[in-house]
């Protein structure tokens, strides 16, 4: 009886820090977590993040400083949500916080777009759940962050 004890003691000690791992998230019941490649924004909303950024953050920042490899290497792989909440909590860096949560949003589409991710038929959700089950992925071609206002000429 004390060695069927013990065993079981030894298999509870080996399976419980198992317990302790998060579940992925289809296990959760979250859903699968989406790519920024995956058409999450419309065009509409990114239109509206780059009136908003141009009227607000050009002041301080350009829309290739949120483009490009040393972009991607700080938030490639990061939730949509992590984006949000840093915008949100940190920017404008004059007066943080001061944009509506829909403006903020729809910044965030507009980075998606300079970074070459297409659009899709239905707006980013306006909820951390929506947002945290989506990656911030790199576009799959090299030259997709050129914006097209930028572009030369000849180029398309």
């Amino acid at each position: 009886m004390e060695r069927l004890i013990a065993g079981g003691a030894r298999i509870l000690i080996a399976v419980l820090p198992l317990l302790a791992l998060p579940l992925p998230a289809e296990a959760q019941g979250r859903g699968p977590v989406r790519s920024s490649r995956d058409g999450v924004y419309t065009a509409v909303q990114a239109a509206r993040g780059s009136d908003t950024f141009a009227t607000i953050c050009t002041g301080c920042h350009t829309p290739e400083s949120h483009t490009g490899p040393v972009f991607m290497g700080s938030w490639g792989g990061s939730s949509l949500w992590d984006l949000f909440i840093y915008l949100s909590e940190q920017m404008p860096k004059t007066d943080p916080g001061t944009l509506s949560a829909r403006e903020y949003l729809q910044v965030v589409a507009y980075i998606l777009e300079l970074n070459g991710m297409p659009a899709g038929s239905a707006e980013l959700p306006a909820d951390s759940a929506g947002l945290s089950r989506i990656r911030l992925d790199t576009a799959k071609a090299a030259d997709a962050a050129i914006p097209i206002n930028t572009r030369r000429r000849g180029e398309s």
